[in-house]
Formats: C-alpha cells, sequence, structure tokens
C-alpha cells in the first residue's frame, strides 16, 4: 500500500471524516489538491470556504500540507500528530524520489563524459539532463569564451531557441551572461524587471539576435552560472523560465551549479587529453631526476653534492637552508653567504615567490619550504623570476625538496648520539667530587678550567609528537649556537630539554642579554614558548655544578609557577625558600590566612586591605591609618578583629613572619 493510499484510509477509517481536501505545497505559494473525498474538487484552495475547518502540516519547519474538512467536524490533537507523521513519510519518499532521479541523470551525465568523443554533442547531452531535473526550466543555453573573437559564443542550447541566437557575440561584462562570467558568481532573478535591468547592457545587435530566436514576453525567471576550470571561468550555462510566476529556486541553482561543474569536467578532459604527450613527457624526465638524485642521496654524498647536482639540472643559482643547524649550502659556492640568509625575517610555510636582499642587492627567489616530520627542517632557494619557472622546475624541486628531508633527518639521527654521549659524561663530571678526575672529565668535554662558567637549563613543552618535538630541540641548538657563538662550550638536548654551559673569558655577564635574544627570535619561529632556567657565573670546574643547579632550581621556580620566559637564579631572592612548593599549596597557605578575613560581613568588610597595608607599611600604625583614610582608633578596632579572626598576635614574632610570607606571597599566586 502506498503512502496516498495509507493517508487516505487514515482519514476514512481512523478519523471518520464524511469530507476533506488535503492540499500540498508544489512552489512558494502554490498548492495542489492531492486528496479530495466529499467536497466539490473544483473548490480551490484559495476559497474562502466558511463550511469548511484547516489544519495546517509543517514538515521540516515549512508549511507543506494543509487539511480542509468539513465545519461540522474536527481532528483530536493525537490524530493530528499521527496524521502529521503520516504526511512526513509521504514527503521524505517524493524527495528521495527526486534524489534517486536527480542522481540517474547525474550518472548518465557523468558516463557520457567518458563515453562521448564529440564535445559539440557532449555539451548538449549534459544541457538535456539538467532541463530534465529541472522541470520548471523551458529552454537553456551553454555560452563558451572564443579567445580569438574575445567574447562568449553560444555551444549548446536546448528547449527551442532559433538559429539566430548563434550569431550573438557577448563580450565580457555585458548582459546577463556576461556579468556572470566577468564575476564568476551564479545569478537567480526572480522577477521579469530584474531580467530586463541585468539584461540592459546587452549591445543592440546581440538583443535584435536573441528576441528572433525567442520569445521573452511571459519570462519569470533566470539562472545563470559560470563554469570554472582551474578557478577561471570558460563557459556560462543559463536557463530560462516563463509562464504566469517565477518558479526557479535556490535549489535549482545548486542544481545547475552541479551540472556546470560537469561540463568544468568534460572541458577539464579535452585540456588533459590536449596535453598528454606534454606530461607523458614530464613524467619521463621526473623519473630519470628521481633515479640521479636518489643514488646521490644512497652513495651518502651529502648536501653539497645534491646542490650542485640540482644546480646542474635547473640551471638556475641556489642554496640550501639547513634550519636545524643554520648551515648554508650554495650552489655556486659563496654566492649566497650567511648575512644574506639573516635577512630573510620570514620562514613561509608553503611554497612562494620573494624578494631578497644579497650583497649583490635585491633579487627575485622561488622559495621552496623543506618539510619532515610535520616540521619545517630548512629552506630551498631558487633564484629565477616568476615567468621563467616552468613546470618542469617545479618538479625537480619538490623532489630535491624531499630528498633534502631524508639528508637532514639523517645527519640529525647523527647528532641525537652525540647528544646523548655528550648528557651522559656531563653528568659524570658534575657528580664528580675528586678534582683532578673532574680536570680530567672537563678537559674531555672541551670546557677551559679558567673561564667564567654558568648553565642555561632550557625547557620546551612536552608534545605527543616525539618526532616534531626532537626536530624543535635540534633547531633550538642551532639558534641557540648562532646567538652565543663561540660562548657555548657545552650544549645536548635530551627529552624536551636542552642545557647549555656557557663560558667566558672574564666576569662581563651578557648571558642575560644573549638569552633574551634568544627568546625574541625563538618568538618570531612561532614556536611554542620556552621555560628558560640561568645559573649564576662562576669561575672554575668545581663550581660548575653549582650553577647547573642554580639554573636547574629557577628552571623548576617557572614549573611550579606555571609561567614561561627567563627566570635567572639571583632573581629569585626570598622565592628560592618555595621553589618546590607547588602553586597549589603556596594558594592553600595564603587562603589559610585571608579567607576567613574576606568572609567577614560584620562592620569591619575590609579586613584584607588592612592586613596587607599594615604589613606593607612595616607595622606603622600612622602610615597604615593616612593610607587608609582612617582614624588611628579605627585601625586598632581593625587590628584587633584580625587578631581575633585568626587567632594570632602582633606581638608575636613567629605571628608577624607568618603574616608577612602570606601577604608577600599573595602578590606571586594572584
Amino acid at each position: 500500500m502506498g503512502n496516498i493510499e495509507k493517508i487516505t484510509q487514515f482519514l476514512n477509517d481512523s478519523c471518520q471524516l464524511m469530507s476533506y481536501q488535503l492540499w500540498e505545497k508544489v512552489n512558494e505559494d502554490q498548492f495542489s489538491l492531492t486528496l479530495s473525498y466529499g467536497i466539490e474538487e473544483r473548490l480551490s484552495f484559495s476559497t474562502n470556504e466558511s463550511a469548511t475547518r484547516t489544519y495546517d502540516f509543517n514538515i521540516e519547519d515549512k508549511r507543506l500540507f494543509i487539511l480542509r474538512i468539513g465545519n461540522h467536524q474536527q481532528l483530536t490533537v493525537v490524530e493530528q500528530q499521527q496524521l502529521e507523521s503520516l504526511l512526513q513519510i509521504h514527503h521524505l519518499e517524493k524527495m528521495l524520489k527526486k534524489e534517486q532521479f536527480i542522481r540517474k541523470k547525474m550518472m548518465e551525465s557523468i558516463r557520457e563524459i567518458s563515453a562521448v568523443n564529440d564535445l559539440q554533442s557532449l555539451l548538449t547531452k549534459i544541457l538535456e539532463n539538467a532541463l530534465s531535473v529541472i522541470p520548471v526550466a523551458d529552454f537553456g543555453v551553454l555560452w563558451m569564451y572564443d579567445e580569438e573573437e574575445g567574447a562568449l559564443l553560444p555551444k549548446a542550447w536546448v528547449g527551442g531557441p532559433g538559429e539566430d541566437i548563434q550569431h550573438m557575440r557577448m563580450t565580457i561584462g555585458e548582459g546577463i551572461i556576461g556579468k556572470t562570467f566577468l564575476e564568476k558568481r551564479s545569478m537567480l532573478l526572480t522577477s521579469y524587471q530584474d531580467v530586463l535591468t541585468e539584461s540592459s547592457s546587452i549591445t543592440v545587435e546581440n538583443m535584435q539576435h536573441l528576441l528572433s530566436a525567442y520569445t521573452f514576453e511571459d519570462l519569470q525567471s533566470v539562472i545563470s552560472t559560470p563554469i570554472l576550470v582551474e578557478e577561471q571561468a570558460l563557459c556560462v550555462l543559463i536557463i530560462y523560465q516563463k509562464g504566469q510566476i517565477p518558479l526557479l529556486t535556490v535549489e535549482d541553482q545548486q542544481l545547475l551549479e552541479s551540472f556546470s561543474d560537469q561540463v568544468s569536467i568534460a572541458l577539464m578532459n579535452a585540456r588533459l587529453f590536449q596535453h598528454l604527450k606534454q606530461q607523458n613527457e614530464l613524467l619521463r624526465q621526473r623519473d630519470h631526476i628521481h633515479h640521479t638524485l636518489m643514488n646521490l642521496s644512497l652513495q651518502n654524498t651529502g648536501i653539497q653534492m645534491i646542490v650542485n647536482e640540482i644546480r646542474r639540472i635547473l640551471q638556475l643559482r641556489l642554496v640550501v637552508i639547513d634550519l636545524i643547524d643554520n648551515s648554508i649550502f650554495a650552489s655556486p659556492r659563496h654566492w649566497f653567504e650567511e648575512s644574506d640568509y639573516k635577512r630573510i625575517f620570514i620562514i613561509p610555510d608553503r611554497p612562494t615567490f620573494s624578494k631578497v636582499e644579497t650583497e649583490e642587492g635585491m633579487i627575485c627567489c622561488y622559495i621552496q619550504p623543506i618539510v619532515g616530520v610535520g616540521q619545517t627542517l630548512g629552506m630551498l632557494l631558487i633564484e629565477v623570476e616568476k615567468q621563467q619557472l616552468l613546470p618542469l622546475h617545479k618538479m625537480i624541486i619538490e623532489q630535491a625538496s624531499a630528498i633534502f628531508a631524508l639528508e637532514m633527518i639523517r645527519k640529525q639521527s647523527i647528532v641525537d648520539s652525540f647528544y646523548k654521549k655528550t648528557h651522559d659524561l656531563f653528568r659524570e663530571f658534575i657528580q664528580c667530587k675528586d678534582y683532578l678526575l673532574l680536570e680530567k672529565k672537563g678537559e674531555e668535554l672541551g670546557l677551559q678550567s679558567s673561564a667564567f662558567s654558568a648553565v642555561l637549563f632550557i625547557q620546551l613543552p612536552i608534545s605527543p609528537d616525539l618526532q616534531g618535538m626532537n626536530v624543535q630541540t635540534h633547531i633550538l641548538i642551532g639558534e641557540i649556537r648562532q646567538i652565543f657563538q663561540d660562548k657555548v662550550a657545552i650544549i645536548f638536548g635530551f627529552d624536551n630539554k636542552v642545557t647549555v654551559v656557557s663560558q667566558f673569558q672574564r666576569q662581563v655577564d651578557d648571558l642575560v642579554k644573549r638569552t633574551k635574544q634568544l627568546q625574541m627570535n625563538w618568538q618570531k619561529m612561532k614556536y611554542s614558548a620556552l621555560k628558560i632556567g640561568i645559573g649564576s657565573l662562576y669561575q672554575g670546574f668545581e663550581n660548575i655544578a653549582k650553577s647547573y643547579h642554580e639554573a636547574e632550581k629557577a628552571l623548576s621556580f617557572l614549573i611550579t609557577r606555571h609561567r614561561d620566559g627567563i627566570m635567572h637564579y639571583q632573581d629569585i631572592g626570598v622565592n628560592r625558600l618555595f621553589i618546590h612548593q607547588t602553586q597549589e599549596e603556596l594558594t592553600s597557605f595564603v587562603n589559610e590566612i585571608f579567607e576567613p578575613l574576606a568572609n567577614d560581613k560584620t562592620k569591619y568588610p575590609l579586613l584584607e586591605e588592612t592586613l596587607l597595608a599594615y604589613m606593607a607599611h612595616n607595622s606603622s600604625v600612622g602610615e597604615t591609618a593616612k593610607q587608609l583614610h582612617i582614624h588611628v582608633n579605627t585601625l586598632y578596632q581593625r587590628l584587633k578583629k584580625i587578631e581575633e579572626k585568626l587567632n594570632i598576635s602582633f606581638q608575636n614574632a613567629e605571628d608577624m613572619l607568618k603574616l608577612q610570607l602570606a601577604c608577600y606571597l599573595k602578590g606571586m599566586v594572584e
């Protein structure tokens, strides 16, 4: 039993209606009669019949059905709900059938794209399928841009236009068609006046041909959509609807855009066929180049040899910049110096053309990021003008960047092994208590016994991407070497931390200045924030462990306070006493003092402010009262209330120390 039969049975048997009409929305405010029983069918939907009662039924928030029954009858709430469920099923089935029909026509068009060799016949067939799924449309025309004539020409039409239409030549921006082509966006016009307005720019000659080809007296609505190939407009697909009222909708516009995509595919196929030989040749050259570069990599010839080979193939000057250790590999040698690299402030995250300042002046370059394990490892920079870069060049550059990424990761693995060894030696060094053995291990690490030494302990945020974090560690070490230069005596990464031992020949401490420069550069590179602990500057091997532990404590202070940035051990001050206390522990201690005061709702609501002022003025009653703008007696009353609330005495030294600590720490935890 179909849905209509189920609805009829429900109205007749379950509701026992003696007369009724069921109207279904067709378009906008138009309704068609679906069922009629006991009421004259000639009665139109708009008739205001006092002998009938009406019920509206909304499906998907739209007024889609109206039931008219005899005035002496009515539906219960339950019957209305049951009928609404049946109508919803009926509506969904209709929509499903419509979608199945559209999909069928789409599939036919897709099959024809690969089956029909004649482009003209294919375009006509696609246009016919488009009109079949938009039944309210009367005719359609496909316009294609002709570069020789510099105008849009009709290439296919369905639905009745006469032969005169093929004499039309629409320039870009002319009428609905020219405007759609120019703006690369579809248009839906639902009034004859709008159509006339948009068509006002059509030339007299084109208008004569158009009117000769078709009669537009009762034209109501138009949809015009561009056809794009590789973001470039090539065609315009336009359909027209005649009648009494506008019937084309936004849904029809979306359908037509779908068919315009099919035309785009057909045109793309034609282009691909024309360039097939060229692509085949390109693939052959790609295989040869890939084989050459892979051989160089497998032979472990190094990055410089690969750079030289790529220059030989491209016949263009280029340079590879390894961001992990800031090394440069140029071909020809020395045409691009380290000073030139420092002028590149922004590392692109995708291939781009850019002007780069060098010792020779400004040059135009193509910059290809070298990416591995989700991180930018370096840059491949080729000196070339935009119009000179061929597709073959881009293909070579992409392949080369992949080879360079492999080389950099391989070099990184070797460095990781060295860092592990350095880490183990350094741990033995700082734990050594025998001075003679300490000197021996210091010399093995390359340290100078007479120099002044300071240790930096740097932490990167922990990431589940261990490979990516490892790459960031290497890049950070490269940046540290760049800034500290010969002041770096020992440096290594371990887990998410980097340890640096810097040495100076005299006790001139520009360590903090260099560290701030490191932090600023790291922020420019848009990496995650660093936590940096700095130990004090000491002379002698035996004090390096002391500086290391100070840096460790400074870093621990930042970690427990959930802060990023730089902390010098000397700047911690009294906070050294709280390094190993967590933020939560300090907050708890402060709250023990201030919560009883803050919660006091008596005539002393400002006890917390009073205590802070009293401690800030070193227990001076006069200065505190002056700051709080109160009488001394009022202050004494508040102080007495504080003693009662906290069960302490301002005369007790231990209580005073506790209060001073709480007031000091309050500024830290807030």
